[in-house]
């Protein structure tokens, strides 16, 4: 039970800050792509454009194709939505750390294997939850190796 309980603890929290993470990510490239888009619909891209038609008579169609493309994938790709999304598992998986945690300052409480159940199922829960998003290695190693490191310099410090 001890080992369930630290690693429900150690996996909410990768989860919460890879959600955090891909949230941002989102966030970001919403910003990007609308920035984009504003710059290439508006009238200094346009005169830009027009000053090279002589040179890159092609200019004014791949500025044509851009925009739509991006808008497209503005409208398309939920970056929004997924940013909210991933807050919001942010959010739900890092209040999930916080109930592993208070569980394992309690560990030899009672009720300590009916908090762990519930726990357990609400992890299960918020993975399901998490399916739509992709799962990039790479970052989620990242944030594993974080959290690690984290709980061995806290160990030390306290000496346990």
């Amino acid at each position: 039970q001890q080992k369930r309980v630290w690693e429900g603890w150690l996996s909410a929290e990768i989860s919460a800050n890879y959600f955090a993470d891909l949230s941002l990510t989102y966030q970001r490239n919403q910003r990007i792509v609308t920035w984009a888009i504003m710059f290439l619909s508006s009238g200094a891209a346009v005169m830009f454009v027009s000053a090279l038609r002589d040179q890159y008579p092609w200019a004014a169609h791949v500025l044509s194709i851009l925009t739509a493309v991006l808008s497209a994938y503005s409208l398309l790709g939920h970056n929004q939505k997924n940013a909210i999304d991933g807050a919001d598992l942010h959010f739900r998986w890092n209040k999930l750390a916080s109930e592993y945690e208070l569980l394992w300052d309690n560990m030899y409480a009672e009720d300590a294997l009916v908090k762990l159940t519930a726990l357990d199922e609400r992890g299960m829960e918020l993975s399901k939850a998490a399916t739509p998003f992709p799962v990039i290695h790479k970052r989620l190693l990242r944030w594993q190796e974080y959290v690690e490191r984290h709980h061995a310099t806290a160990a030390r410090a306290s000496g346990t």
